[in-house]
């Protein structure tokens, strides 16, 4: 065990305040995937969180890579049972982001931003990524990666990648980093199973700023240029195009 994994799992267990999120907690230093490492194992109690030093194949959305090196970055999964409809499922990964970008304001990276449908960004470029899975009739497991002491990234992605500390110039502690997200995420789960969907969406909104610019959302093939202008009532992107048309969007990939 190298002497970047700092994360102390006693004294993480000892600072936790949660009902759900968190117990049990499970820390490695290396493993391929942290949401495949709950998904070799559905039987886990709800709550389960996977955080791991390394991730070694990392996932995005689309089949993309999520850069995780050793000791720069916050990698973890969280196995949630929730017993409500299919439709309302896409509402965690709303509360996911509200979670993660609170998490990441509150240690210091006060400008982070969300934006549709499940990724944060510092200064114009992607901080924070989120991973959703529904396994149907069995579990959702939410993947999170932060980057948080990265000083540089590989050439494909140094345009379009940053990190908290190149954007504050301040080292984040991740045991601090981690009990403020787990935190964040019991308040917001238990605030999606009590059905307060209002709540959600107001958080979602007061935290990006995409609302009124111009936008492209690629889905199914098919690319919509418009102006983004609210979630609706269901969390979906309402898209307006320059023909005075609106579209409403469950899904998609934001482009700009």
């Amino acid at each position: 065990m190298g002497s970047s994994f700092d994360i102390d799992i006693s004294a993480l267990q000892k600072r936790l305040n949660t009902i759900r999120i968190g117990h049990p907690l499970k820390v490695l230093p290396q493993t391929d995937s942290t949401s495949e490492e709950i998904r070799r194992d559905l039987t886990l109690p709800e709550g389960t969180v996977v955080i791991s030093d390394l991730q070694t194949h990392g996932r995005g959305r689309q089949g993309r890579t999520w850069h995780s090196e050793s000791g720069t970055g916050l990698y973890l999964s969280i196995l949630l049972k929730p017993h409500l409809p299919p439709e309302n499922l896409h509402f965690i990964t709303l509360m996911a982001g509200v979670a993660t970008v609170s998490a990441i304001q509150q240690n210091g990276a006060k400008q982070a931003r969300l934006k549709w449908p499940n990724d944060i960004l510092l200064n114009g470029k992607k901080l924070s990524g989120i991973l959703c899975e529904h396994i149907p009739g069995k579990a959702v497991i939410v993947g999170i990666g932060i980057n948080m002491n990265q000083t540089q990234f590989p050439s494909d992605i140094q345009d379009i990648a940053t990190s908290m500390k190149m954007e504050t110039g301040n080292s984040i502690n991740r045991a601090d980093l981690i009990l403020s997200l787990l935190k964040n995420l019991d308040c917001g789960y238990e605030e999606y199973l009590n059905g307060n969907k209002q709540s959600l969406l107001q958080k979602w909104t007061s935290n990006t700023d995409m609302f009124g610019k111009t936008v492209t959302v690629h889905q199914k093939g098919v690319s919509i240029t418009g102006i983004a202008m609210s979630l609706d009532s269901d969390g979906r992107l309402i898209l307006q195009t320059s023909d005075g048309e609106t579209h409403i969007l469950g899904s998609g990939e934001l482009l700009t």
